[in-house]
């Protein structure tokens, strides 16, 4: 069996990955990146549906214009023409009984570009919306990354300090913040809730803007990093796993894969979510990673839904006093408004009430509420039906969690972190998980730089 001797293994082909191994690539760097399922891509991806040719995505993501990491990646492997970024923000908000009302900025420099949109929100009194001010001002006032009281408290203890409605959270701020972090807004930490907000409210008027895949997220975030890698000479192995890692005086001199065949590389970078650290590495602890318990999962369900009439207009629209969060037009998003079946993916972050539930009844509950928000919807019929449950889709970023998710480095010298789930500062996006490879790369490269020079 051959021996590889990359300059860094990159255990797991997720977008921490793939970052890590682009811009490593990008520095003349060998890399090995090996990934235990049969794709790339982790908790982010997409698969052909036969019945119908769509590309379906496991999961929607929604991206913004603060995404600075990922636009690099984008930009990088050349995918930027697949996504369409919005000029200002635009989010279309539904209610049962009212009339539809817009989330809209306006072409003014940061943060009154989205202040302007704010006052403008006709589904909130008058005074409620005077009060989102108070928001506002927190945010300019106080930093998520070393406020102990932020860091502290929970999202729903923050907006009541500040004075916050029920109906200003029901209808705007628990949409955010569940969309944003995936979970209830009674459990999630106040201090990364503002730290998602300030970067999409302040700097650049642009990274308010919803940036939105104009095809499935394999095409837009992963094929395109392959080819990249490859054509730098970098080697990917798939369904390929780590049986044993070597670690001798804190460095890895080996690692075995099941398929045989050894790897003795210079530097390893670790893109595994925390729940398999222990499959990798024997223990958190072989590692120097305490409190890996402490992480929990929090799951999102996605409905893909196709029926014979086509009665939503949005590209997207969040839908205010339901349990299905958001709605993705994807014959819209696709350019396919009025052509074929209407392809709908409905969205449940934090769906942990109903990841347990069987298919019929998920079905029948996104029915409902269609109905409730589109009088057009009862006359259309559902041609096809797909769930699709990521009972893992992120760590839920609860009060407290900041405290022990790891930085890049390790007790072992050659071993580096990255995912969404380290510290990132950010809860678990694409953007987190993209900016923790490229933050575990430039590690690796000082650690390779170093070893050079002695």
């Amino acid at each position: 069996m051959p021996v590889h001797s990359p300059d860094v293994l990159i255990i797991g082909g997720g977008l921490a990955g793939l970052s890590a191994a682009i811009e490593l690539s990008h520095r003349g760097r060998s890399v090995m990146v090996v990934e235990q399922k049969q794709r790339l891509g982790g908790r982010t991806y997409s698969f052909l549906h036969t019945e119908t040719g769509d590309e379906v995505d496991n999961g929607q993501h929604l991206m913004m214009g603060c995404y600075h990491a990922t636009l690099r990646y984008l930009s990088t492997i050349e995918m930027l023409h697949q996504v369409e970024i919005q000029e200002n923000l635009s989010i279309v908000f539904r209610h049962p009984d009212r009339t539809p009302s817009f989330l809209k900025t306006f072409p003014f420099p940061a943060p009154f570009n989205v202040l302007a949109g704010l006052l403008q929100l006709d589904h909130l009194s008058v005074p409620q919306r005077l009060s989102l001010l108070r928001v506002g001002l927190d945010l300019l006032l106080k930093n998520p990354d070393t406020s102990s009281y932020l860091q502290s408290i929970t999202v729903k203890e923050w907006l009541d300090a500040l004075g916050q409605s029920e109906r200003n959270k029901r209808a705007l701020w628990d949409i955010i913040a569940v969309g944003a972090l995936n979970d209830s807004t009674d459990k999630i930490s106040a201090a990364l809730f503002v730290k998602v907000l300030k970067s999409a409210f302040f700097g650049n008027r642009m990274n308010a803007s919803m940036v939105i895949p104009k095809a499935g997220l394999s095409t837009v975030l992963v094929d395109g990093a392959a080819t990249y890698i490859k054509k730098k000479n970098g080697t990917i192995l798939l369904n390929t796993s780590v049986d044993n890692v070597d670690i001798n005086a804190s460095r890895i001199d080996l690692v075995r894969l099941n398929n045989g065949e050894t790897v003795q590389p210079r530097s390893v970078i670790s893109a595994v979510p925390y729940f398999d650290i222990p499959k990798v590495f024997g223990s958190g602890e072989a590692i120097g990673l305490k409190g890996l318990d402490n992480f929990i999962s929090s799951p999102i369900i996605t409905l893909h839904l196709w029926f014979d009439a086509h009665f939503v207009k949005e590209k997207f629209v969040a839908l205010i006093d339901s349990p299905i969060h958001w709605i993705f037009n994807k014959s819209a998003i696709y350019g396919r408004e009025h052509q074929g079946l209407m392809y709908l993916s409905l969205v449940v972050s934090g769906a942990h009430a109903m990841a347990e539930m069987e298919k019929d009844d998920l079905v029948r509950i996104a029915q409902n509420e269609l109905h409730r928000f589109y009088p057009a919807a009862p006359l259309a019929k559902v041609i096809h039906a797909l769930i699709i449950k990521e009972k893992r889709a992120t760590f839920s970023p609860v009060v407290g969690i900041e405290k022990i998710r790891p930085k890049p480095a390790t007790i072992v010298s050659n071993l580096f972190l990255a995912g969404d789930w380290t510290d990132t500062k950010l809860p678990a996006t694409i953007e987190g998980a993209v900016q923790s490879g490229y933050t575990s790369s430039f590690a690796a490269e000082k650690y390779l730089s170093f070893m050079r020079s002695i």
